[in-house]
C-alpha cells in the first residue's frame, strides 16, 4: 500500500499594483485596542513607520527592513475585498462608491475582515475600535448597535 497524501492549498494573490491615495499620509493599523503601527507615506512614495514592539500580536508589515510603496499597496489590498467582476460590483454599491480603490474601501470599512480584530485608518480620524466596528456593521449589516437609552425592543423593528 502506498502512502500517498494528496495536499491541495489554494489561495487568492494580493496585488501590490498602485492605486490613488492623497500623498503625505499617514496611517495607523491597529489591533482591536491597541496601536500596532504608523505608517508615514511622503510624495516622494517613501515609507517610514514605527511599531509597537511590546505586543505579541503579529504585524502585518515586516519589521526587520525598511519598507516600499509596494508593502503599503498590499497592505491595503489585503484588508479589503478582492476586484473581482463577482463580488466587487455588489460590494462597492453598497459602500457607495463607483470604482475599486483599496485606499476608498480602507476609508469606508476600516479594513475590517471578519476573521481577525485588525483595522486601519488614517492619523486624523479619532475613532476608537468600538466606533469602526459600529461603522462598518451599519454599512456591512445595517446594523447599529444599541445605545445606552435604547431597548431591545427597538432594534427588533
Amino acid at each position: 500500500m502506498s502512502n500517498r497524501l494528496i495536499k491541495a492549498h489554494t489561495y487568492i494573490p494580493i496585488s501590490s499594483d498602485p492605486f490613488d491615495m492623497p500623498l503625505p499620509i499617514k496611517l495607523e493599523l491597529h489591533h482591536a485596542n491597541t496601536l500596532m503601527c504608523i505608517y508615514s507615506v511622503q510624495s516622494d512614495l517613501t515609507v517610514d513607520f514605527s511599531y509597537n514592539a511590546n505586543t505579541d500580536v503579529p504585524m502585518l508589515t515586516p519589521t526587520e527592513r525598511y519598507l516600499t510603496m509596494n508593502d503599503i499597496y498590499y497592505l491595503l489590498r489585503s484588508r479589503v475585498f478582492q476586484d473581482n467582476p463577482f463580488v466587487a460590483p455588489m460590494e462597492l454599491a453598497r459602500l457607495g462608491l463607483e470604482e475599486y480603490n483599496p485606499y476608498q474601501i480602507i476609508l469606508k470599512t476600516y479594513g475590517i475582515l471578519p476573521a481577525d480584530a485588525y483595522w486601519i485608518k488614517r492619523s486624523d480620524d479619532n475613532s476608537a475600535f468600538d466606533d469602526a466596528i459600529a461603522k462598518y456593521n451599519k454599512i456591512m449589516f445595517g446594523v447599529q448597535p444599541p445605545g445606552p437609552d435604547s431597548r431591545i425592543e427597538d432594534f427588533l423593528h
